[in-house]
């Protein structure tokens, strides 16, 4: 495995000086493991001149089918991990930005708990995440859903009420407004395609009124960041609005008739593995009956 994996970088970089500049080790132990995977196949892989290297025949096709290679043996090792039900190897989790409030302590309590996981976090929109958990980009995604999908694996585990958010002084006063009147504010509202921006222009279309959006934005921080100054209105989920939702700087009523499903999902069509099945676990567990910013916000950051 690891002469294999020393192979594709020698190949990808294109010589044994910059791999090992690459991979911080010596170039003589590098070539070393080069030689050990020539006598184990029988063949050379370079041709050595003092112009550098290039690949023999058998280089190239081994060249083809390194990655190919690597990629299998490391997916089997996660399927015999998964089997043998050690949460250990490596995970990668997407999150959405507005799931920022909880995501720490979230992450914090599941590295006490798994130490041996090596995590990889990927944060997007619940559209992105979606795509990536299909293609195998991340294992495991905490994101929003507004319709049940049969290529997904995926565990409600709280439901948020939506906030028109506005800044201080503005109209909102706390009391619970409709779609009519939120529709007639000046919105800005997060850019398509955006599970959260599908859920505002579904609702709209269903009471067949128009938006009055002066601005899309891919960014929930700078989003907000505008309402606070005054440009305009937004809706978010109150997981994305709990960290401000008692500042003086906004104000913020609840949107009647919208609400918020957010699901921890994989996909169907690749098995978790044990170090996923803990991390669906824990979102679930921390979840229980009440929602999970709530179940976190005693608990210090690690």
């Amino acid at each position: 495995m690891r002469h294999l994996e020393i192979f594709q970088q020698v190949t990808h970089h294109g010589g044994f000086n910059r791999a090992a500049a690459h991979l911080h080790i010596a170039q003589s132990a590098l070539s070393r493991h080069v030689q050990q995977l020539e006598a184990d196949l029988g063949v050379a892989l370079f041709e050595r001149s003092g112009r550098g290297v290039q690949l023999t025949p058998a280089g190239e096709i081994l060249a083809q089918r390194v990655d190919s290679l690597l990629r299998q043996f490391r997916q089997t090792r996660e399927e015999l991990v998964a089997k043998a039900d050690l949460p250990r190897g490596e995970l990668a989790i997407g999150l959405p930005p507005s799931m920022r409030a909880i995501a720490t302590r979230l992450l914090a309590e599941y590295r006490k708990a798994h130490p041996d996981v090596a995590l990889t976090i990927w944060v997007s929109t619940s559209i992105e995440l979606r795509e990536w958990l299909l293609s195998g980009h991340v294992d495991v995604a905490i994101f929003g859903i507004l319709e049940p999908e049969t290529v997904l694996e995926s565990y409600p585990f709280q439901r948020d009420q939506v906030y028109a958010l506005g800044a201080a002084g503005s109209e909102l006063n706390g009391q619970a407004i409709d779609m009519r009147t939120f529709a007639k504010l000046p919105l800005i509202l997060t850019s398509r395609p955006n599970s959260m921006r599908l859920l505002i222009d579904n609702a709209a279309q269903r009471l067949n009124l128009s938006l009055d959006v002066v601005m899309d934005v891919n960014s929930i921080p700078l989003l907000i960041d505008l309402v606070r100054n005054g440009l305009g209105y937004t809706a978010l989920p109150s997981s994305a609005i709990q960290e401000i939702q008692q500042s003086e700087a906004f104000t913020c009523s609840p949107l009647k008739q919208t609400s918020y499903s957010w699901t921890v999902s994989n996909s169907r069509e690749r098995p978790l593995s044990a170090a996923g099945r803990r991390f669906r676990s824990m979102v679930l567990d921390l979840a229980g009956d009440r929602d999970i910013v709530h179940a976190l916000e005693d608990r210090p950051v690690i």
